[in-house]
């Protein structure tokens, strides 16, 4: 049976990443080729959501490493050591495939959009190494981690998400979901040893959650404008309803989003080992059809 332990630190207790969940790198090298436009169901809201938070990865991956790298040497805490080489390991191949799948986008007529928002994450990132302290970055660095997890564990623990994906374009994200929460706590048990600051870290998901909200907005009605998805009311309705209504996508992470702000909140409180196992196992399914 998976649970998660409780690890003391010198001034609190926190809880650990399950025994049996491994922070492995995995190369993958998806064959991106002959995607459908509006490959999450047909929806074409849902698809440029991802596909806008996708021109976020390459260089927000970049971040996280450099702002979780620049503690590695104040870690003592050997398991933790190990962690955080998994975690830069996986954080580099998210980078290598998510650019693979922008260059897609370009490809399949989405080159100006695509551009300009990696030229912009690549300005706001920029900007934030410039302006924040390493302490601000790392805590910085722990929300998204935040977000990115609690958005996996929605796209794994409903198949109503997932198995709307086609199977190419799937494959991307199951792995990429999987691996946000095996290395979900990397940079908050970094951050908690080097800090504990409790209003940087939720001062830190407050801002970030603005700045990100506001980029995925602009580059999601970007595509469709591309696309002249105005001219198709009843389906923008129905994606934004998917997206932003009672049951949406982003609607019902909002619970855990929340968790974030408890003084005591540790991302292994809720262990969702069981949810990676079965997501593993539909990947390696996925992977040799």
């Amino acid at each position: 049976m998976s649970t998660a332990t409780v690890l003391s630190w010198p001034f609190k207790k926190r809880y650990r990443k399950p025994e049996n969940i491994q922070i492995t790198p995995r190369r993958m090298d998806f064959p991106f080729a002959n995607i459908e436009r509006y490959w999450f169901g047909g929806d074409p809201v849902m698809t440029h959501f991802l596909n806008a938070l996708s021109l976020t990865f390459p260089d927000g991956e970049r971040f996280f490493v450099n702002s979780v790298r620049a503690f590695r040497e104040h870690i003592t805490d050997p398991k933790l050591q190990k962690e955080i080489s998994g975690f830069i390991g996986q954080e580099a191949m998210h980078s290598l495939e998510h650019q693979s799948f922008n260059e897609l986008l370009m490809q399949m007529g989405y080159e100006q959009e695509a551009s300009s928002g990696i030229k912009f994450a690549k300005q706001m990132l920029a900007r934030g190494q410039r302006l924040l302290s390493p302490k601000q970055q790392l805590a910085a660095t722990a929300a998204l981690e935040h977000i990115t997890a609690i958005l996996a564990h929605r796209l794994l623990s409903n198949p109503k998400w997932s198995q709307k994906m086609r199977p190419e374009v799937r494959v991307l994200w199951l792995w990429h979901a999987i691996e946000e929460i095996e290395h979900k706590a990397v940079a908050f048990d970094v951050f908690e040893q080097v800090s504990g600051d409790y209003k940087m870290r939720t001062r830190s998901l407050f801002y970030a959650t603005i700045y990100l909200a506001a980029y995925t907005s602009r580059y999601t009605w970007a595509f469709l404008k591309k696309d002249k998805a105005y001219r198709r009311p009843i389906a923008l309705t129905k994606g934004f309803w998917n997206l932003l209504g009672p049951r949406g996508f982003v609607t019902t992470s909002i619970p855990s989003y929340l968790s974030f702000y408890r003084p005591n909140f540790h991302p292994w409180q809720h262990d969702n080992s069981a949810l990676i196992a079965a997501a593993k196992q539909e990947l390696e399914q996925l992977s040799h059809e």
